[in-house]
């Protein structure tokens, strides 16, 4: 179990406790002081996005917002935030962010990812953040890429899967909006390294 501490804001400046267990994930996201966690536990935890919401000004970007969305089977979601302003505490809230994020992998989407690469290993069909994994292809809006033909871009906040011989065939997904898309980069860099083997 691990317990991280978060402050939201300039207009919220409470200390919230998020705790990550093996068995459950725990969050002080209410302000009614006889309710103050939501818990989440591990089974029913289905889904996740996450990134860097960056805050406009008038004339450039004057602060972040670091956000994590942790979907449930039933499709809700809980969002876990924190914000800078002026580069404010910068490599402290990065590091947050980053601790939390792997520490979500270690005790959760670790064994979420492990399970779809068991589905794909004997060759089930499933749905994975938009995209249809078949027995010898992927299939999305109207178009395959053979899993021999499969190639994937990465970059900080985004990534794009493609196919070798067609690049118009191709479909771009982004961390922070798109459902899951951090497991179906995970997934595609898996089944595309092991085509080149």
């Amino acid at each position: 179990m691990k317990e991280f501490t978060i402050v939201r804001g300039l207009f919220d400046t409470r200390k919230r406790q998020l705790i990550i267990d093996e068995e459950f994930l725990k969050f002080e996201n209410k302000d009614h002081i006889e309710d103050l966690f939501t818990t989440i536990p591990k089974n029913e935890i289905a889904g996740i996005r996450y990134g860097i919401h960056f805050i406009r000004g008038f004339e450039f970007y004057v602060g972040r917002e670091y956000q994590i969305f942790i979907k449930t089977n039933s499709g809700k979601e809980l969002k876990i935030n924190f914000k800078l302003f002026y580069r404010i505490k910068l490599d402290k809230k990065h590091q947050l962010f980053c601790d939390i994020v792997d520490e979500l992998w270690n005790c959760y989407f670790d064994d979420i990812l492990n399970q779809y690469i068991r589905r794909y290993n004997n060759n089930e069909e499933f749905n994975l953040g938009g995209i249809l994994f078949k027995d010898t292809c992927i299939q999305f809006d109207k178009k395959e890429i053979s899993y021999s033909d499969l190639a994937i871009k990465k970059y900080n906040h985004y990534f794009m899967i493609y196919s070798k011989e067609d690049q118009y065939k191709n479909k771009m997904l982004y961390f922070l909006k798109d459902e899951n898309a951090v497991l179906v980069s995970s997934l595609i860099s898996l089944i595309a390294k092991s085509a080149m083997n």
